[in-house]
């Protein structure tokens, strides 16, 4: 029995050791930080082929129009292209290694100046067709559009049952405007409660909601005993129609006060039109901002700075309220809380605060935007893709067809180049 175990214990050594002298990717064993061998590709006939990017070379010759191409150049910038403007490349990848191989061509660095307003697209037409916009960068601008609507309401202390303290608005959406599309309990809709500001008989309230709803309702608290444990259904307002957009006149907000009036449902009658008051809003606003260090950026929503944001169409304001903004990180860049104007400090992305305060109503809202700021004067991309992982035939050619072109509908747009290469 001992024997028998000595005979095993010497087997499974000799195994153990034959693993090692016969198997380089054991554990551990040293490995070099780069492969000298050929990888390996699965082809169309299921069988593998080595590849390893030797013996693969390139040219590339311009084009005026995108059919005619002749000579060559490592020349690949463009300035001043007009608008829609293209400027053409055939690049042709030349294999003349005794099997196929895989190949991709990149752009090692692609450069648009900051104070370049064109708007950068890299396309592909052969032998595969891709498209990349770079328009984020090389346009340093977006915005956005509020998509809540804010509700104001006045509650009078002397209306009956509406001795509350606690208010709500609930809403629901419907494209029929002429009924009475929320029921009686609100239970076929959304409720949430309103935000007290305060107010000279602190009855002064507002709630965000979303911009599509078409339907409201106000309701003091307790209200509705078979729904969500409320009570007191019977104390609500009549139903508002045809809200939408975002709850604002061009340069006031909608302030909506119930009346000691009821209608034949026993609910409230809403003072109609709705008062204005100047309460906080920002209904546009900026949703990326890119500037280079050395330069500083006004953010200001005001009407004013035309120079970078326009007005909202069909508004003779962005906002209603005084604004104010603050920094995110002050590493990145500084901002001024009552002009706007960004400083750059260092590359990076940060978030810049911009806050409204109400003047008759003391509520506030705040939008955020994401600045970056470059280090250089450049916006610059790199290992840029132009195709990817085409196979060119043992001892043949392919030729690729890529192209940039300027998107923009008014700017001339400029651009540097500095090298192709190839990858695996």
């Amino acid at each position: 029995m001992k024997k028998s175990k000595v005979v095993i214990a010497i087997a499974l050594a000799v195994v153990l050791l034959i693993s090692i002298i016969s198997a380089p990717t054991f554990s551990w064993f040293s490995r070099g930080h780069s492969s000298s061998g050929a990888s390996m590709v699965l082809t169309t006939q299921n069988a593998y082929t080595a590849y390893n990017g030797k013996n693969v070379t390139f040219t590339t010759a311009p084009s005026a129009n995108g059919f005619s191409y002749s000579g060559t150049t490592t020349n690949y910038n463009g300035s001043g292209i007009s608008t829609h403007g293209r400027k053409y490349f055939c690049t042709t990848i030349t294999n003349s290694a005794g099997a196929a191989q895989n190949v991709s061509l990149y752009v090692n660095t692609l450069s648009i100046p900051t104070a370049n307003n064109g708007t950068l697209a890299l396309g592909v037409n052969g032998p595969t067709r891709s498209y990349r916009d770079y328009s984020a960068l090389a346009t340093p601008l977006s915005y956005n559009d509020r998509d809540k609507m804010r509700i104001y309401f006045e509650k009078d202390n002397n209306v009956s049952g509406w001795n509350g303290t606690e208010f709500y608005i609930c809403w629901n959406e419907d494209t029929n405007t002429s009924s009475e599309s929320l029921n009686s309990t609100g239970s076929n809709g959304t409720y949430t409660k309103l935000n007290w500001v305060g107010g000279s008989h602190n009855n002064q309230y507002y709630a965000d909601i979303p911009k599509t709803a078409t339907h409201a309702f106000f309701c003091v608290e307790n209200w509705g005993t078979n729904n969500n444990g409320h009570e007191n259904w019977g104390q609500r307002s009549q139903t508002l129609y045809n809200l939408g957009g975002d709850g604002q006149t061009p340069t006031a907000s909608k302030l909506y006060k119930i009346t000691s009036d009821t209608n034949g449902s026993g609910n409230h009658l809403v003072h109609t039109p709705p008062y204005t008051v100047t309460g906080a809003c920002i209904n546009h606003y900026y949703d990326n901002i890119f500037v280079a260090v050395g330069n500083t950026f006004d953010a200001s929503l005001s009407n004013t700075n035309s120079t970078h944001i326009p007005t909202r169409t069909g508004y003779s304001a962005n906002y209603v309220g005084s604004l104010r903004y603050y920094s995110g990180n002050t590493s990145v860049f500084t901002v001024n809380e009552t002009t706007g104007v960004i400083t750059p400090v260092g590359a990076g992305s940060a978030t810049l605060y911009t806050k409204a305060v109400g003047s008759s109503y003391g509520d506030e809202q705040q939008v955020e935007s994401t600045v970056t700021v470059t280090a250089a004067s450049n916006y610059v991309f790199y290992d840029v893709p132009i195709v990817r992982n085409i196979q060119i035939p043992a001892g043949e050619s392919v030729d690729v067809y890529w192209y940039v072109i300027n998107n923009s509908e008014t700017n001339s747009l400029s651009y540097t180049i500095d090298s192709l290469y190839l990858g695996m």
